[in-house]
C-alpha cells in the first residue's frame, strides 16, 4: 500500500490504536470481525462506523459494548444490508416486538463456502461428491454459525441484528450446499402476529467458488454512499 503513488503519506495509518490522529467522519471496516471486536466501540466514540463484518456481533459481549456506546455517544453504527432483502422492515418489526419467527436460508456451491469447522467441511466434501441434490450443512441458531463461517454469513448476522426481539439465538439459519448452483440464493421466511408472513427469494449469479455474488458489490457501494450523518443508533443501509 505504501508504494501506491495515489495515496498520500498522511492518509496512511500504520497502527489502528492511533486512529484518533485522523479527523474523519466515518470509519469503514471491511477486513475481519476481529477489528470490530477489538476496536469497534472505540471507533464509535470518535465518529460514525460502517461495519462490513457484522458476524462480529455474534459475540454477545461485542454486541453489548457496541450498543452501549451507541447509547452513550452521538455517533451511528451502519450495517450494510448486503443480500438481506427487507432489512429495515425486519428491524421495524423487531423494534415493535411483533416479529414471531425469522429463518434465513443461504444456498451456495460448496466451493463458495469458507468454513472453519472440520465437521462442516466434511459435509461440504460430501456435497461436492454427491452433486445431484442439496445438502444441509448447518441448521440452527445464527450465533454458533457465525464463527464457523465468518466470511459467508454476514447476511444472517445482519438479519439477527435487525430482528432485535429475536437476536442471534432465536433467528434461525440454514446453510445449504448445492454443486449445481452458479448463484447465491437467499431465502427469507418471516412470521409476525395474527398469521402475517413474508417469503422472499434472492437469486444472485456468482462464479463457482466466489464468496460474494455479482450484485452484492453494487449493493455494498450503495450502502456505503447512504452511511454517515444520521445520528446515534444502529442503522441498516
Amino acid at each position: 500500500m505504501e508504494e501506491d503513488k495515489q495515496l498520500k503519506p498522511e492518509w496512511l495509518l500504520r497502527d489502528l490504536n492511533d486512529f484518533k490522529q485522523k479527523q474523519v467522519d466515518l470509519i469503514v471496516e471491511v477486513a475481519h470481525p476481529d477489528i470490530i471486536a477489538t476496536h469497534g466501540h472505540e471507533f464509535l466514540s470518535h465518529c460514525d462506523l460502517f461495519v462490513g463484518s457484522p458476524t462480529a456481533f455474534a459475540d454477545a459481549e461485542v454486541e453489548k459494548r457496541i450498543r452501549q456506546t451507541i447509547n452513550d455517544k452521538k455517533y451511528g453504527c451502519y450495517i450494510p444490508s448486503g443480500a438481506l432483502w427487507g432489512a429495515n422492515d425486519i428491524a421495524k418489526m423487531g423494534k415493535l416486538g411483533t416479529l414471531q419467527g425469522l429463518t434465513i436460508t443461504m444456498k451456495k456451491h460448496p466451493s463458495s463456502m469458507k468454513l472453519t469447522s472440520d465437521e462442516l467441511n466434511n459435509k461440504l466434501n460430501i456435497a461436492l461428491e454427491e452433486n445431484t441434490k442439496e445438502h444441509i450443512i448447518y441448521e440452527g441458531p445464527v450465533r454458533p454459525l457465525c464463527p464457523l463461517a465468518p466470511n459467508n454469513v454476514n447476511t444472517m448476522a445482519c438479519a439477527a441484528l435487525a430482528a432485535e426481539n429475536l437476536g442471534f439465538d432465536k433467528t434461525n439459519a440454514r446453510l445449504v450446499a448445492d454443486s449445481r448452483l452458479e448463484a447465491h440464493v437467499i431465502e427469507i421466511e418471516l412470521q409476525g402476529n395474527g398469521g402475517f408472513s413474508v417469503y422472499t427469494n434472492r437469486f444472485n449469479p456468482a462464479k463457482v467458488g466466489a464468496v460474494t455474488g455479482n450484485a452484492t458489490y453494487n449493493s455494498f457501494l450503495s450502502s456505503l454512499l447512504c452511511s454517515g450523518g444520521r445520528g446515534k443508533g444502529l442503522h441498516f443501509v
